[in-house]
């Protein structure tokens, strides 16, 4: 096996356990604690897994990134092929949850240039402004205390409004995902409590999850894997993790 292919399966095998001993990993591969200690060297240096005493552990990052302004403006390709798949799940007639989401906002502006005649609700005041007035959307807008940061209207009054509408499919955003727990979580508590309400309004939950949110997770967890019936994500996943999601029983889109 060459050095590459041996940090590749390092970092599999850190997806599956979250963590890695030197010793286990020298006899599993048959090569010396030093060549073991040295990937462990360069992965670190890459920023895919922190050393620890005796072995590492994999790199997640807490997000911070509150601000719809720069979420906006991150990964733009991947969020298109996220909202070319979330618009093909669309049927005429269904009534879709649109969660405060920069992905979502995109397939706003998609949907206000549709033919497909849905009905649309929403927390997010941006969303509400590229739909307002279009004749083949029915629009439902949620009030309530609006957070300027966040870009969505959040609280009480949110809530109950939330817990008043039936929804067939919600596309619900995140911070971020964590396979080895289970937990789906988000930057504010607030925002925690609303996205569970809409989760328990709807049919069927679509989380719309670039691959970097894997890597991330916010400060407050709002979902678990079993809340979650299906991944939509902008690349090819590493095994390990469609495993984890497969027998949780979340589809992968």
């Amino acid at each position: 096996m060459f050095a590459k292919e041996r940090r590749l399966e390092i970092l599999s095998i850190l997806t599956d356990k979250s963590k890695v001993r030197v010793k286990e990993l020298s006899e599993s591969f048959n090569v010396s604690e030093v060549i073991i200690r040295k990937d462990l060297k360069l992965l670190e240096d890459e920023g895919k897994l922190e050393r620890t005493h005796g072995g590492a552990i994999l790199k997640r990052e807490i997000s911070n990134d509150v601000s719809l302004k720069r979420r906006k403006v991150s990964n733009i390709e991947g969020k298109n092929k996220i909202v070319e798949k979330l618009y093909s799940l669309i049927n005429k007639g269904e009534i879709i949850f649109l969660d405060s989401s920069s992905t979502n906002l995109m397939l706003a502006k998609k949907l206000a240039h549709s033919p497909k005649k849905v009905t649309i609700a929403t927390n997010m005041l941006e969303i509400m402004k590229y739909l307002e007035g279009i004749s083949e959307i029915t629009l439902i807008g949620i009030g309530g205390t609006y957070h300027k940061e966040l870009g969505t209207f959040l609280g009480g009054i949110t809530m109950d409004s939330i817990l008043k509408i039936n929804t067939q499919k919600l596309f619900l955003g995140g911070a971020g995902i964590d396979i080895q727990k289970g937990n789906v979580s988000i930057f504010d508590s607030n925002e925690a409590q609303v996205k569970k309400a809409m989760i328990k309004m709807t049919s069927r939950v679509y989380f719309l999850c670039e691959e970097d949110k894997f890597q991330s997770y916010g400060l407050y967890n709002f979902a678990s894997l079993d809340d979650i019936d299906a991944v939509v994500t902008d690349n090819k996943l590493d095994n390990n993790i469609v495993q984890k999601l497969e027998e949780a029983g979340v589809e992968i889109i």
